[in-house]
């Protein structure tokens, strides 16, 4: 197949893909209540059955209402996964149940309830749900570590978009370490369905992706 231009051939292939066209998720720290500072997240499509394998993911830019658009190419109309949301410093958050795409369309929304999310992982600020920040270093659970962290970057006077910066302002303080000591002290980990084990590839494929 393709097409023929003095003889040469140009050749063309038809990309299937499908579109998360409307995505909402507001993140602890970067929300205030009214308005969220604007940053990245990577969601991904998983199985819906054990060992819950990696389908496909995008990344995706949240504007300052928590919404965004992203587009997966391995993706099946009508087959269910579960979305996985995982941001730089907030704790990877599941959906509740598997969602399937439609016509190569999906919409999802994690703010309006707290049972959006698996295992009802989320907190309410202000009148919306958001997934939990604190977890720095990216283990699946918001402890000391990343308190000594976030710790050591405010003693240091660190700057910048880094991760022990919660809030967004660019600077790391007292306000960011409330965050986390607050969440490590209610014990705040990541929920997902029985039988998932992150593996040590994804785990180095996942550091890389959220550094970009």
């Amino acid at each position: 197949d393709g097409w023929y231009v003095d003889d040469i051939a140009i050749l063309y292939y038809s990309v299937n893909s499908v579109e998360l066209t409307s995505f909402t998720a507001l993140i602890e720290g970067l929300y205030d209540g009214a308005s969220m500072v604007s940053d990245t997240v990577t969601v991904e499509l998983r199985n819906n059955s054990a060992p819950y394998s990696l389908i496909d993911q995008s990344k995706i830019l949240l504007n300052n209402s928590g919404q965004g658009t992203g587009r997966f190419y391995n993706a099946i109309n009508g087959t269910p996964y579960y979305l996985v949301v995982k941001h730089r410093n907030a704790v990877e958050t599941w959906s509740s149940t598997p969602q399937t795409f439609t016509a190569n369309s999906m919409s999802f929304d994690f703010t309006t309830g707290q049972n959006k999310a698996y295992g009802n992982n989320l907190k309410l600020v202000g009148s919306k749900w958001c997934i939990y920040g604190g977890d720095v270093n990216h283990n699946g659970i918001i402890d000391n570590v990343d308190l000594n962290l976030v710790f050591t970057d405010n003693v240091n006077g660190a700057t910048g978009y880094i991760t022990t910066d919660l809030n967004g302002d660019m600077f790391t303080e007292i306000e960011d370490m409330n965050i986390v000591f607050t969440n490590s002290v209610l014990g705040i980990f990541r929920k997902t369905p029985q039988g998932y084990v992150t593996s040590k590839e994804e785990t180095i494929d996942e550091r890389i992706n959220l550094e970009k």
